[in-house]
């Protein structure tokens, strides 16, 4: 092999391994957005858990006085339940639409059951509608300390 040929043969190598790099960047970017992005839905789904126990038992710790008068023992209020729990979603700092979804699934004698919904913001990964909704439900029992 001629001098001439050796540098040919380098030239046409020349950047060849940029486009190696590039796409090792741009995979990279994907599977870490991919992992990014799961964690951070599974937590906003614990989160959505944790916030649906705690408006259950913010409902349920709203009685009905006038049962209570009456020698009923501790009843939920069943006709402010749903109120109650958007109330609470809202206090706790989630947007307007989150708390009007938010609802009391049944309220019977002493037991509420909620269900609230939480909005994910993606980080990274921007698929499908962008702002996928995650679910908590939980029920809560009101009792009457001696």
């Amino acid at each position: 092999m001629t001098t001439t040929t050796r540098r040919r043969a380098r030239r046409a190598d020349r950047g060849s391994g940029a486009v190696v790099v590039i796409f090792a960047a741009i995979l990279t970017l994907i599977v870490s957005g991919f992992f990014i992005d799961t964690g951070r839905l599974i937590h906003q789904r614990e989160r959505a858990a944790d916030v649906a126990e705690q408006a259950a038992r913010y409902a349920a710790n709203h009685i009905s006085p006038d049962a209570l008068r009456a020698g009923g023992g501790v009843v939920v209020d069943t006709a402010n339940c749903t109120a109650n729990v958007q109330a609470f979603v809202l206090q706790s700092g989630f947007t307007s639409a989150d708390a009007d979804a938010s609802t009391c699934t049944s309220a019977a004698g002493n037991t509420v059951s909620v269900r609230v919904r939480l909005t994910y913001h993606p980080l990274l990964m921007h698929l499908g509608d962008g702002h996928p909704t995650v679910w908590g439900d939980a029920t809560a029992q009101a009792v009457q300390e001696q």
